[in-house]
């Protein structure tokens, strides 16, 4: 990957564009000996996009997933005139207790 100052840049943009669009060269330009920008091809930033949605989506399948839990427990909170379902960590320790306690009678 090459690296070029900013005025090196601009001074040659035609060419570090035709090099990056024809060739798939990355170019980072700087400013002040600091990284400020790439110049990448095309199909890099479709690639660059691609990854972006691929970890996007389960974010996104998490929080629809979660917005729908609490619209269940909305409606079921409704349907109860207020009460609460129980603690489900509770109920699942009281169900394992009692699933261990049947196996432990069997001996």
């Amino acid at each position: 990957m090459e690296t070029m100052n900013v005025v090196a840049a601009r001074r040659s943009f035609s060419d570090v564009m035709a090099r990056v669009a024809y060739t798939g060269q990355r170019v980072v330009v700087e400013r002040k000996g600091r990284p400020m920008m790439a110049l990448i091809s095309i199909e890099d930033l479709r690639r660059l996009e691609e990854l972006e949605r691929e970890v996007e989506s389960p974010r996104a399948r998490r929080e629809a997933a979660l917005s729908l839990a609490a619209a269940a427990r909305d409606r079921i909170r409704f349907e109860r005139h207020g009460v609460p379902l129980p603690n489900s960590a509770d109920t699942l320790d009281r169900l394992r207790e009692e699933r261990m306690h049947e196996l432990t009678s069997l001996r």
